[in-house]
């Protein structure tokens, strides 16, 4: 299936090689792939609640299909302009089946600032975060100087800026790009975007396409 809007919907094979552009070395991971298992790296992955606690980012779909929502860090304005567009449909995607979950990377007290800032408290959505940046790499995700400074980024920066998103400091690291990966209920990947740089996420548009898509597909072993 490919992802209507993503920056990139990955199905082949080959490993991807994802870099610090200012680093000196690059790392080989495998990249999540659509209709394929999710990597057990990713599933083994550690991430932190709010109050610190250590658990397994698997467990987010031990129970059901789940959407992984990646966040650059949590003071960013492209963030921001993410999780705007996607709180409204929070709901809607609880009902379709699908547990939300926003992976940051910054550190885990400054989750209930994040959640206080957006409004979140309320609503249908659960904030960890992973510091060691584990998670990132194992979903593919980009870290990239280009990406957060370059004239795309930019341009993504000003135009949230211009809607009102402001900056909330830095908390996190600068560089990690963002993404969203939906997995259905036997851990399988339905949907993967990688953010190329830092306002390029997934439309709420696409992902709440594709939680329609995998309620239907529930609904029909069941008739």
């Amino acid at each position: 299936m490919q992802a209507r809007g993503s920056s990139e919907s990955v199905r082949g094979p080959e490993p991807r090689v994802t870099a610090d552009w200012d680093a000196d070395s690059v790392e080989i991971v495998t990249t999540p792939r659509e209709g394929q298992p999710v990597p057990q790296e990713l599933a083994a992955s550690r991430v932190l609640d709010a109050a610190g606690r250590p658990r397994a980012l698997g467990d987010s779909w031990a129970d059901g299909a789940c959407l992984l929502s990646f966040l650059r860090h949590f003071g960013c304005t492209g963030c921001s302009e993410h999780v705007a567009e996607l709180s409204p449909r929070l709901l809607e995607l609880s009902a379709l089946g699908l547990r939300t979950v926003f992976v940051g990377n910054g550190a885990a007290h400054f989750i209930e600032g994040f959640v206080e800032r957006h409004a979140l408290a309320d609503k249908r959505v659960e904030v960890v975060t992973d510091p060691t940046l584990a998670a990132f790499r194992a979903a593919g995700l980009l870290r990239s100087a280009w990406a957060t400074f370059g004239p795309r980024a930019i341009a993504q920066e000003l135009r949230g800026l211009t809607r009102g998103m402001g900056w909330g400091g830095m908390k996190g690291d600068q560089l990690q790009q963002g993404g969203s990966i939906i997995l259905d209920a036997r851990g399988v990947v339905a949907f993967y975007h990688r953010s190329e740089s830092l306002g390029g996420h997934a439309s709420a548009a696409d992902l709440l396409d594709v939680a329609m898509r995998l309620a239907a597909a529930r609904a029909a072993v069941h008739v």
